[in-house]
Protein backbone atom coordinates (compact mmCIF):
# COMPACT_ATOMS: atom_id res chain seq x y z
CA UNK A 1 0.00 0.00 0.00
CA UNK A 2 2.90 2.35 0.70
CA UNK A 3 4.15 1.80 -2.84
CA UNK A 4 0.87 3.14 -4.19
CA UNK A 5 1.26 6.28 -2.07
CA UNK A 6 4.75 6.81 -3.39
CA UNK A 7 3.57 6.25 -6.92
CA UNK A 8 0.76 8.78 -6.51
CA UNK A 9 3.10 11.33 -4.96
CA UNK A 10 5.55 10.85 -7.81
CA UNK A 11 2.77 11.18 -10.37
CA UNK A 12 1.47 14.35 -8.75
CA UNK A 13 4.97 15.79 -8.55
CA UNK A 14 5.61 14.91 -12.18
CA UNK A 15 2.29 16.46 -13.25
CA UNK A 16 2.93 19.52 -11.11
CA UNK A 17 6.36 20.07 -12.64
CA UNK A 18 4.96 19.67 -16.14
CA UNK A 19 2.11 22.05 -15.31
CA UNK A 20 4.48 24.65 -13.88
CA UNK A 21 6.68 24.38 -16.96
CA UNK A 22 3.63 24.91 -19.21
CA UNK A 23 2.48 27.81 -17.00
CA UNK A 24 5.89 29.44 -17.36
CA UNK A 25 5.76 28.93 -21.12
CA UNK A 26 2.23 30.36 -21.34
CA UNK A 27 3.25 33.23 -19.05
CA UNK A 28 5.99 34.19 -21.48
CA UNK A 29 3.50 34.57 -24.33
CA UNK A 30 0.09 35.85 -23.31
CA UNK A 31 -0.95 36.54 -26.91
CA UNK A 32 -4.07 34.34 -26.83
CA UNK A 33 -5.21 35.85 -23.52
CA UNK A 34 -4.42 39.41 -24.66
CA UNK A 35 -6.36 38.80 -27.88
CA UNK A 36 -9.37 37.65 -25.86
CA UNK A 37 -9.06 40.65 -23.51
CA UNK A 38 -8.82 43.11 -26.41
CA UNK A 39 -11.82 41.52 -28.13
CA UNK A 40 -13.84 41.62 -24.91
CA UNK A 41 -13.00 45.25 -24.17
CA UNK A 42 -13.77 46.38 -27.71
CA UNK A 43 -17.20 44.74 -27.49
CA UNK A 44 -17.79 46.44 -24.12
CA UNK A 45 -16.88 49.88 -25.50
CA UNK A 46 -19.13 49.41 -28.52
CA UNK A 47 -22.01 48.35 -26.24
CA UNK A 48 -21.50 51.54 -24.20
CA UNK A 49 -22.35 53.59 -27.28
CA UNK A 50 -25.50 51.54 -27.79
CA UNK A 51 -26.50 51.85 -24.11
CA UNK A 52 -25.23 55.45 -23.76
CA UNK A 53 -23.57 54.51 -20.48
CA UNK A 54 -20.00 54.69 -19.26
CA UNK A 55 -18.01 52.24 -17.15
CA UNK A 56 -20.03 51.01 -14.20
CA UNK A 57 -23.29 51.71 -16.05
CA UNK A 58 -23.21 55.47 -15.39
CA UNK A 59 -25.60 57.09 -17.92
CA UNK A 60 -24.18 59.77 -20.19
CA UNK A 61 -25.70 63.21 -19.98
CA UNK A 62 -27.79 63.51 -23.16
CA UNK A 63 -26.46 65.96 -25.70
CA UNK A 64 -28.45 69.04 -26.61
CA UNK A 65 -29.10 67.50 -30.04
CA UNK A 66 -30.61 64.39 -28.43
CA UNK A 67 -32.74 66.45 -26.05
CA UNK A 68 -34.19 68.25 -29.07
CA UNK A 69 -34.49 65.07 -31.15
CA UNK A 70 -35.69 62.19 -28.97
CA UNK A 71 -34.72 58.80 -30.34
CA UNK A 72 -31.29 59.94 -31.48
CA UNK A 73 -28.17 58.89 -29.59
CA UNK A 74 -25.52 60.95 -27.83
CA UNK A 75 -22.03 60.79 -29.39
CA UNK A 76 -23.43 59.21 -32.54
CA UNK A 77 -24.29 62.05 -34.91
CA UNK A 78 -22.14 60.81 -37.78
CA UNK A 79 -20.68 57.59 -36.33
CA UNK A 80 -17.03 58.69 -36.58
CA UNK A 81 -16.20 58.16 -32.92
CA UNK A 82 -17.87 54.75 -32.65
CA UNK A 83 -16.42 53.77 -36.02
CA UNK A 84 -12.93 54.64 -34.81
CA UNK A 85 -13.00 52.22 -31.87
CA UNK A 86 -10.37 49.55 -32.39
CA UNK A 87 -8.40 47.08 -30.33
CA UNK A 88 -4.81 45.94 -30.49
CA UNK A 89 -2.83 43.35 -28.60
CA UNK A 90 0.54 41.68 -28.47
CA UNK A 91 2.18 39.08 -26.23
CA UNK A 92 2.09 41.34 -23.18
CA UNK A 93 -0.68 43.93 -23.60
CA UNK A 94 -4.19 44.65 -24.83
CA UNK A 95 -5.71 48.04 -25.57
CA UNK A 96 -8.90 49.48 -26.94
CA UNK A 97 -9.91 53.01 -27.86
CA UNK A 98 -10.33 55.42 -30.74
CA UNK A 99 -7.72 55.38 -33.48
CA UNK A 100 -5.07 58.06 -33.06
CA UNK A 101 -5.69 59.85 -36.34
CA UNK A 102 -8.64 60.90 -38.45
CA UNK A 103 -11.78 62.87 -37.62
CA UNK A 104 -12.57 61.03 -34.38
CA UNK A 105 -9.09 61.55 -32.93
CA UNK A 106 -9.72 65.29 -32.85
CA UNK A 107 -12.65 65.11 -30.47
CA UNK A 108 -12.24 61.71 -28.74
CA UNK A 109 -10.63 63.12 -25.58
CA UNK A 110 -13.14 65.95 -25.04
CA UNK A 111 -15.97 63.41 -25.04
CA UNK A 112 -14.13 60.99 -22.75
CA UNK A 113 -12.98 63.57 -20.19
CA UNK A 114 -15.20 66.61 -20.83
CA UNK A 115 -13.88 70.14 -20.99
CA UNK A 116 -14.30 73.57 -22.51
CA UNK A 117 -13.67 74.32 -26.17
CA UNK A 118 -12.54 77.85 -26.99
CA UNK A 119 -11.60 79.51 -30.28
CA UNK A 120 -8.04 78.89 -31.41
CA UNK A 121 -5.64 81.61 -30.44
CA UNK A 122 -2.48 79.95 -31.78
CA UNK A 123 -3.14 80.80 -35.43
CA UNK A 124 -2.18 83.78 -37.57
CA UNK A 125 -5.72 85.17 -37.28
CA UNK A 126 -7.08 84.23 -33.83
CA UNK A 127 -10.79 83.53 -33.73
CA UNK A 128 -13.18 85.34 -31.39
CA UNK A 129 -16.01 82.81 -31.41
CA UNK A 130 -17.02 79.26 -32.30
CA UNK A 131 -19.76 78.09 -34.58
CA UNK A 132 -21.36 75.21 -32.71
CA UNK A 133 -24.64 73.60 -33.66
CA UNK A 134 -25.58 76.57 -35.81
CA UNK A 135 -24.89 79.03 -32.99
CA UNK A 136 -21.97 81.42 -32.50
CA UNK A 137 -20.50 81.07 -29.00
CA UNK A 138 -17.45 82.30 -27.10
CA UNK A 139 -16.91 78.78 -25.70
CA UNK A 140 -18.64 75.43 -25.33
CA UNK A 141 -18.38 73.20 -22.26
CA UNK A 142 -19.01 69.50 -22.77
CA UNK A 143 -19.59 67.06 -19.92
CA UNK A 144 -17.44 63.94 -19.61
CA UNK A 145 -19.07 60.98 -21.30
CA UNK A 146 -16.56 58.21 -20.68
CA UNK A 147 -16.77 55.32 -23.11
CA UNK A 148 -13.34 53.75 -22.47
CA UNK A 149 -12.46 52.47 -19.01
CA UNK A 150 -12.66 49.57 -16.60
CA UNK A 151 -15.32 48.67 -14.13
CA UNK A 152 -15.76 45.71 -11.81
CA UNK A 153 -17.37 43.60 -14.55
CA UNK A 154 -14.40 44.25 -16.87
CA UNK A 155 -11.92 43.35 -14.13
CA UNK A 156 -13.81 40.12 -13.46
CA UNK A 157 -13.87 39.23 -17.16
CA UNK A 158 -10.14 39.93 -17.56
CA UNK A 159 -9.37 37.85 -14.46
CA UNK A 160 -11.45 35.01 -15.88
CA UNK A 161 -9.64 35.20 -19.23
CA UNK A 162 -6.21 35.12 -17.56
CA UNK A 163 -7.27 32.31 -15.21
CA UNK A 164 -8.55 30.30 -18.16
CA UNK A 165 -5.27 30.90 -20.00
CA UNK A 166 -3.28 29.53 -17.06
CA UNK A 167 -5.76 26.70 -16.49
CA UNK A 168 -4.63 25.30 -19.85
CA UNK A 169 -1.11 24.95 -18.46
CA UNK A 170 -2.36 22.42 -15.95
CA UNK A 171 -4.47 20.54 -18.47
CA UNK A 172 -7.77 22.03 -17.34
CA UNK A 173 -10.67 22.60 -19.72
CA UNK A 174 -11.42 25.97 -21.21
CA UNK A 175 -14.23 27.89 -19.57
CA UNK A 176 -17.03 28.90 -21.91
CA UNK A 177 -17.59 32.65 -21.64
CA UNK A 178 -20.70 34.45 -22.64
CA UNK A 179 -20.44 37.56 -24.80
CA UNK A 180 -20.00 40.81 -22.84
Amino acid sequence: MAATGIEIRYELESNLRAGLARAQELGNDLTPAMSAIATHLEAVVRRRFEDEKGPGGVPWKPSERVRQNPGEKTLQLDGHLLGSIASRHDAASAEVGPVRSGPAAIYAAIHQFGGTIRPRQDVAKPKKALSFGGRVLASVTLPARPYVGFDDADRAAITEILTDHLRHAFGGPAVARSAP
